[in-house]
Formats: structure tokens, sequence, C-alpha cells
């Protein structure tokens, strides 16, 4: 079956031709009748334009409300307006209308729009359709003093025809065009979607398996600490063991929440399970700053809420969070860094985002890195740094449908912004379209 999108899509296209028909039909029986005089049956076909009007509305209303539309569903809209368009050539000349060819459109549709099968049956459908209007002509007569009466009718309708088809080459033409422009683009954003989430698994997968092997080292070092303080009466070093001691307790604490959130997130098909339910965005934020001080003693931080953003629910993930918690300890190095740890946090929103803005007093960052930071793992500028903390950070809130902005403060420093949909999605397809 042909993707959803597309055929929603097809059936916008239909639509839209559909339009065009009905008033190029009645354009052109005002013409036949005022201009050229020409005799029709005007209420048998008024009655088959009226049929093409109202299914004109139903199709904008299904289109309208529809989430899915399958190829059958299209195919059958096409022979709808074939067999309409037969019916207008029958009582408009029959076989002699030059108009006649006109039944070719549905097909050069059905080549984009339907299966093989499907457009093998509108085929043989159009080739009985002029069959049966060659087999049953209905010849239209001209009044008395039609401007045709000594003209041959049928060439002007070849030359009207002729304008018509190249008409609808061009805008065709044209839509195809920007249809296949439109999906080029985005079969280029995917991969570079794909080439992302690949680069964010092989760290995950890195980091997985330096929090494993660490184990190892970290409880000979628990075991060595242990013994050297047995050993040892000297007060001071008595001291720095035991500084030593709970630096390997804070380096077990954090790879054991590695191992908890990692459980979590594997029990969650869709990235949805909550570390807190959809509740108070500031008691949730303000648990995790809280938590993020202690290991961050040095820094002053200054939190703002605006425009009543204090009182929203939000429902944080565990990888969101861990993606703003990554940003503030980027701020917060380059206010240390820079000999002045003030950070400021500011929580903001209008009617469908949330907005986070992180200020620190750092150096700033150059043009250079404005331009490729955050999209691929960068060398990082600390020395025990490795580069990959903003560009996770960057693909986690991605993920939730937000973006991340760098951007010069003045007088120094820079300026991270954080923007979320008040109603967080996962990254999908359709999202990439709009």
């Amino acid at each position: 079956m042909k993707n959803i999108s597309t055929n929603l899509e097809n059936l916008g296209i239909l639509n839209r031709v559909r339009f065009v028909a009905i008033i190029s039909q009645l354009s052109l029986l005002v013409i036949a009748t005022v201009l050229l005089e020409i005799l029709l049956p005007l209420h048998r076909i008024f009655i088959l334009i009226t049929f093409e009007i109202l299914f004109q509305l139903l199709s904008w209303h299904r289109l309208k409300n529809a989430k899915q539309i399958s190829s059958k569903e299209v195919m059958i809209h096409i022979f709808f307006d074939s067999l309409i368009l037969a019916g207008l050539i029958y009582f408009t000349g029959g076989a002699n209308n030059p108009f006649i060819y006109l039944l070719l459109l549905p097909v050069a549709l059905g080549t984009m729009m339907l299966r093989f099968r499907e457009l093998v049956i509108l085929a043989l459908v159009q080739v009985a359709l002029y069959s049966l209007l060659n087999l049953y002509q209905r010849p239209f007569e001209l009044g008395e003093s039609s401007p045709l009466a000594s003209f041959h009718l049928h060439l002007l309708g070849m030359w009207v025809n002729f304008a018509l088809t190249v008409l609808l080459i061009v805008i065709f033409g044209y839509l195809a065009r920007q249809s296949l422009l439109k999906k080029e683009k985005q079969i280029q954003r995917l991969h570079a979607a794909q080439m992302k989430d690949e680069q964010v698994l092989s760290l995950g997968i890195m980091s997985a398996n330096a929090a494993h092997q660490l184990g190892t080292p970290l409880s000979t070092m628990a075991i060595v600490v242990d013994d050297l303080k047995h050993e040892t009466t000297d007060q001071e070093t008595q001291k720095e063991l035991s500084l030593v001691e709970q630096q390997i307790d804070k380096c077990r604490v954090i790879i054991q929440e590695l191992g908890e959130k990692s459980q979590l997130l594997r029990r969650s098909s869709e990235e949805k399970e909550l570390t807190e339910s959809s509740s108070q965005l500031k008691v949730q934020l303000e648990e995790k700053l809280n938590q993020w001080l202690v290991f961050r003693p040095q820094i002053q931080l200054n939190v703002k809420w605006l425009n009543q953003s204090d009182l929203l629910c939000y429902s944080m993930t565990t990888s969101l969070t861990q993606a703003i918690l990554n940003l503030l300890d980027n701020s917060a190095d380059a206010s240390i860094a820079a000999d002045d740890p003030h950070l400021d946090l500011s929580v903001d929103q209008d009617s469908t985002t949330l907005v986070l803005k992180i200020i620190d007093r750092g150096s700033g960052i150059s043009e250079s890195q404005l331009k490729s930071i955050g999209d691929q793992v960068v060398d990082s500028t600390k020395s025990d740094g490795l580069g990959w903390g903003l560009f996770l950070s960057n693909a986690s809130i991605q993920r939730a449908g937000g973006e991340v902005y760098l951007s010069k403060a003045l007088p120094k420093g820079t300026i991270t912004q954080i923007r979320l949909p008040l109603n967080p999605t996962v990254f999908t397809e359709e999202k990439l379209d709009d």
C-alpha cells in the first residue's frame, strides 16, 4: 500500500483538478450556448455537473477530516471523474467532440497515484469509455444564426483542446516536479536524522561499555583505600583517603543511577516513561536543580519564572531532563572558567512553546562553533571533556519536538535557549513534512 500521507496528497491534487474542471465546464457551457448558439441538452448536463459538485463537497470534507486514505479510494475518485467526463462528452457531441481526448488526463494522473494493477484497470475502463462514445454517438445541433454554421467546428475544438492540453501539462508537470523536490528534501532530512541517531546509539553503547568496565577498577580502588586507612594513623592522610573514598562512592552512585535510568527507558517503547507524572513543571524542575546544585556547590543560580510558567503542568522524560542538566553543566563550566560562577535561568511560555533560557558568564562562543555545534560531535575545549554533551542534549531535545539555539550574550557569555512544544511529541516523518 502506498504511504498514507502520499494518498492524502493525491486526494488533494484530485480535488484541485476537479475544481478547475467544474469551473471550466460551466464556462464552456456558457460560451457554447450563448456565444456559439450550440443546442445542448442542458438539463442532463446540469444533472451530471450537480453530481460532480456534490462529490467535490464530500471529497473536501473527507480530506479535511480523514487521517488515512487508501489507494483504492484514490482509484474510486479517478473512476468517478472519468465517468462524469465521459457523460459530458456524450451529451456534447460524443466521439466528434474534440475534448474526448481529455479522457487521457485520468490515465496520466493514475500513473502517478495508483499501483500497477489499479492502473491497468483504469486504462481498460478508459478504452471502454472511448469505444462506447464511438459506438453511441449523439451529435449536437447548431442554431440558425450560430457563427459556427459555416465553420469547421471540429478544427476550432481541436485548437481549444490543444491549448488546454498545453496548460494542463505545464500545471501538472510543475506540481509533479514540486512533489519530487519535496520528497527529495524529506529523504535528505530523514537521512541526516538517521545518521544522528546512529551516532547517538554508538555513543550510548560506548557509554554503557565504559560504565560496565569502570565497575572493577572502582572496586579495586575501594579495597586499596580501605586497606590504606587501616594501615595509616596520620590524620591528614586519613582525611585525604576519606575524600577519595567519597569520590569512589559518588562514581558508584552515578553508574548505578545510569543503570536504573536505562532500565526505565528500556521499559518504555516510545520513551514515554516519565520521571514524574504530568505534574507542575516548577516542582519537577526545582527538584532536579537542587540535586544538580549538590554537585555544583560553587554555582550561584538565579531562576526566574515568567508568564505564569510556574503554574504549568508538563511531562519531563528522563532523556529531556538529562539534556537540560547537561546544558547547565556546559554553562556552569564556562562561568567557572571565567572566574564568575553565576548562571541565570529563566522559564517562559507562550501559547504553544515552553522556553528555557540559560545565560552564563563565560568567554562566549565563536561564529565557527555556532554553525556546527550541537549537530555533530565536536572536540571539547575542556581537558577532561569528550565533546559529546551538547550533541546528545541537542538530539534528545529534537526527539521531544524541540530545538536548542546558542547565541552570544552581552557584554560576555553565551545564551543557551531551549524551545519545547507544550504538547511534546516524538520525532516523526510527519513533522519533517511541515
